[in-house]
């Protein structure tokens, strides 16, 4: 098909004969203001709707009687499902949809505009889109590859199951009934590339895609300190187009950033106790949200079982995990020979051994309920060659391997 040859090249004058074939579709009329039935479908829709607003609404003004958004609010929100709405798009969203002309929306506001919201439509009887923002059809396929778990050029009913998502709910069955539905056209069973984009682009069925553009995968990076994790999360962010996101970075950034929660994890951290598992999984629900569309390697996490089923009532089941096996032994002399160059304090052999009993003391009981649940879990020989143990990655992983 014409999408699926674009989709192994660069050609920029396909890209563009496809950009201007879909385009028609954001001039489609949306019929009414108002958040009707056909786009909430059940009280689960309503509910995960509310938790999006609630995730980025403010409740800080002293005039303000409920939660509302400002312009920026709102930029973040629709960053999160995917959207990269123009300055232009979101101020003609705010005046469309602020019923009561405060200048922030509140949340029956919202509710009342969430059709217009979601599909970028500024009004109920204009045909007109704003075009400032071209269509990314680079991030379309680039999510469709993400889904294709397999590779096939498809997508099944069982790729679509349980898929993790920004909003901060994992998808239903009933929500990957009814994209299917709606998004294979000549019923064979299984959305192709072509079928994916369109049914993307087309504000009509809105209701359904914004799940689908708020989606994600996760794969859990494990290994002991110094098992050569960094060194394969580079490979993956350059060669297969993995997000990387860093657990020990986040607490970092956090801690930094002087907020009151990180006040409170550093008088844990002062005190010589855990940051707990519901902070860190507050903490990377509220991070995960910047990744729609992204298959995600999560270095470093989850550090025990605690955090595994946290992470698994919260946010939903990963992917995959990998799983680097190096010798204690080779472990510290590497740290060692990190500590000539890193600056790090805990970069030394007692603190290593520590962390390496500590390491093998969590991870053993994560790894057993990992199986138990049935996560994929790509055991490589750490005492390779970086060359080596990206090979057996590429080679056992078909999620890694299709994307390189």
């Amino acid at each position: 098909r014409t999408i699926k040859s674009w989709s192994n090249s660069n050609g920029g004058a396909c890209r563009n004969a496809i950009s201007s074939h879909y385009m028609h579709r954001r001039h489609l009329t949306v019929a009414t203001t108002k958040c009707n039935t056909a786009f909430i479908r059940n009280e689960q829709d309503r509910q995960i709707i509310r938790d999006l607003f609630l995730s980025f609404a403010q409740t800080s003004s002293p005039d303000a009687s409920e939660p509302f958004l400002l312009v920026d609010d709102l930029r973040e929100l629709l960053l999160s499902i995917g959207d990269r709405p123009s300055d232009e798009t979101l101020a003609k969203l705010v005046e469309a949809v602020d019923a009561d002309r405060s200048g922030t929306i509140e949340y029956d506001e919202f509710i009342n505009g969430c059709e217009q919201i979601f599909s970028g439509t500024t009004s109920s009887t204009s045909t007109d889109a704003d075009d400032s923002s071209p269509l990314d059809i680079d991030s379309l396929v680039t999510t469709f590859r993400t889904l294709d778990r397999d590779g096939s050029g498809d997508l099944s009913l069982d790729e679509l199951s349980g898929l993790l998502s920004t909003a901060g709910s994992t998808l239903s069955e009933l929500d990957v009934t009814d994209i299917m539905n709606a998004a294979d056209e000549n019923d064979d069973g299984v959305i192709s590339l072509d079928e994916f984009i369109g049914f993307m682009t087309d504000p009509t069925k809105v209701n359904l895609s914004w799940r689908i553009r708020s989606s994600f995968r996760v794969a859990l990076v494990m290994g002991g300190p110094g098992s050569g994790k960094g060194t394969l999360c580079e490979r993956l962010v350059k060669q297969a187009r993995v997000t990387h996101f860093s657990s020990g970075d986040m607490l970092r950034n956090e801690i930094e950033s002087g907020s009151p929660l990180a006040q409170s994890i550093t008088r844990t951290m002062n005190e010589g106790r855990l940051v707990s598992s519901t902070t860190i999984i507050a903490l990377l629900k509220k991070q995960l949200r910047r990744f729609p569309g992204a298959l995600v390697a999560l270095d470093g996490f989850p550090r025990n079982l605690e955090n595994y089923v946290d992470f698994d009532k919260v946010c939903g089941r990963p992917e995959f995990a990998i799983k680097i096996d190096v010798p204690d032994e080779t472990m510290v002399e590497r740290i060692l020979k990190r500590a000539e160059t890193s600056g790090r304090a805990d970069d030394n052999e007692e603190t290593a051994k520590k962390r390496l009993s500590t390491y093998h003391e969590q991870t053993e009981p994560t790894i057993k309920q990992l199986e138990l649940d049935g996560v994929p879990i790509y055991q490589l020989d750490g005492m390779k060659s970086p060359d080596e143990v990206w090979a057996d990655l590429v080679e056992k992983c078909p999620l890694i391997g299709t994307r390189v």
